[in-house]
């Protein structure tokens, strides 16, 4: 059996603020280059009749790099006239796209969110002599339109201004494509959860999985929520390489690792963390938000005192305005906790369907399983299996000493059909979560619904502990 272990980013004088320099900016941008390191402009933009642009240290280069180890002309960037973009690989010593070396007179092609690094090795972007960003200013939305995209670089600040006005030390945590350290605010002392988004990174996980979302989505959003179950931001802003977001800091840890270290959730106490969790999705459903990522992991906890702990949501790294009823396509989320029309989505080429909210209910589902029973509800083995059948079962020792009210809350959440699977007003309006919002807080172990004392684990169980 998988554990839940095994489951589980005012003037200039004064600030240092600037706007990149852009050249005739009236003129239509068809893609942009943004240099991260060691060259020179911070962003050239291919207008309608740029043909080729040449990186390398010859002063004659559009793209100017300044390390001796780039060549004269390094690369040549060229369109054809159906505006697709291609690399030519000028030099001797090569240079990379991702993780592809480009050896000296091939051709790759371009696209949007590409990495173009000349470097010994493409793993480390700090080591790099020139590291590039392709961006690509027109994408298709999800109904085959084709959209602008329009590089967005407000609160854009130098790096020398972020040390002088925030302190970033100790790590707090990390991401698929950022980090979240202690941030200080000089000038008034406040601390802050500092989440840093590496745009290279961003930019490769938004072009890998055909991504609709922007850099900028989950700070603007972030500033937008107001929720006593939702972490709030402080501000944000960005450099060329990486973006800065402020968050509320929440130091009783997640819930997951409340979870690892403390087992399973008495009953009423879970149907009282639970409730929080749903207020916080019912706030974003209300405003056509889909969270996309809801699990353990994204919910932190004020303390770690299970009677007084208040739960706030975080991480809207992956969530979107879902304007019609099934409008989300990317394959994204954490798969232990995929809705089956996610994994239908992508596995089926005659499903264009996608999916909206009923993703997050069966998220909640599966995160009060695990609140209830501090195990997964699925295998790792033949895992997208078992998800899209629904084939999960009440079979640890714990189950034994839980409710009706909570099995049957868990079943209309993770029920595999979309159209039949509950709803958060309905989810809230359930007779289990209908008693925690009328009993008195703090509410005690020894109220509503209680477990007896914790026996032998059974086999499963046992095989979970194992592992952990």
């Amino acid at each position: 059996m998988t554990d839940v272990k095994e489951m589980h980013e005012t003037p200039v004088t004064q600030t240092q603020m600037f706007k990149a320099s852009s050249q005739a900016a009236d003129e239509p941008v068809q893609a942009v280059l943004v240099a991260l390191r060691g060259a020179e402009p911070a962003e050239f933009k291919f207008q309608a009749d740029t043909a080729e642009v040449l990186v390398g240290r010859n002063p004659k280069c559009q793209v100017q790099a300044k390390d001796k180890h780039v060549s004269s002309q390094h690369l040549r960037i060229y369109r054809d006239e159906r505006l697709r973009f291609y690399v030519e690989e000028l030099a001797s010593s090569g240079c990379f796209i991702n993780n592809q070396f480009v050896r000296q007179g091939e051709h790759r092609a371009l696209r949007h969110g590409d990495a173009i690094t000349i470097a010994t090795n493409a793993s480390s972007s700090q080591e790099a002599f020139a590291s590039l960003i392709f961006r690509v200013m027109v994408r298709k939305n999800s109904e085959g339109t084709e959209v602008r995209r329009e590089a967005d670089l407000r609160n854009l600040v130098s790096d020398d201004w972020v040390p002088k006005n925030w302190d970033i030390s100790h790590e707090l945590g990390t991401g698929n494509f950022s980090e979240v350290k202690l941030g200080i605010e000089v000038k008034e002392g406040k601390k802050y959860a500092m989440k840093i988004i590496d745009k290279k990174k961003f930019l490769q996980f938004q072009h890998k999985r055909g991504s609709v979302l922007s850099l900028n989505d989950e700070a603007d959003m972030m500033k937008s929520l107001s929720h006593p179950n939702i972490v709030t931001c402080r501000t944000w802003f960005q450099t060329e390489a990486h973006m800065y977001i402020a968050l509320e800091l929440v130091e009783g840890g997640d819930l997951l690792k409340n979870l690892l270290e403390d087992g399973c959730f008495q009953e009423v106490q879970a149907a009282r963390i639970f409730l929080m969790i749903c207020n916080a999705v019912s706030y974003l459903h209300e405003r056509q938000l889909v969270h996309r990522d809801l699990k353990p992991e994204n919910i932190l906890l004020t303390s770690k005192d299970r009677e007084t702990m208040v739960a706030k949501l975080a991480d809207f790294g992956l969530a979107r305005q879902n304007l019609k009823s099934r409008d989300c396509r990317t394959f994204c989320g954490t798969p232990h906790y995929f809705a089956p029309e996610v994994i239908t989505t992508f596995t089926d080429t005659n499903t264009k369907a996608g999916y909206g909210k009923e993703v997050d209910m069966w998220s909640l589902g599966v995160i009060l399983y695990i609140l209830l029973s501090s195990t997964p509800p699925f295998e790792e083995e033949g895992l997208y299996n078992q998800i899209v059948e629904g084939r999960y079962e009440f079979d640890v020792q714990e189950w034994t000493c839980v409710s009706p009210e909570a099995k049957e809350l868990v079943q209309q959440m993770m029920t595999v059909s979309p159209s039949k699977r509950i709803n958060i007003q309905q989810a809230l309006n359930h007779p289990w979560l209908k008693f925690v919002r009328f009993t008195p807080t703090p509410m005690r172990s020894g109220a509503g619904f209680e477990r007896p004392p914790a026996q032998e684990p059974a086999a499963k169980r046992r095989k979970s502990d194992a592992a952990m």
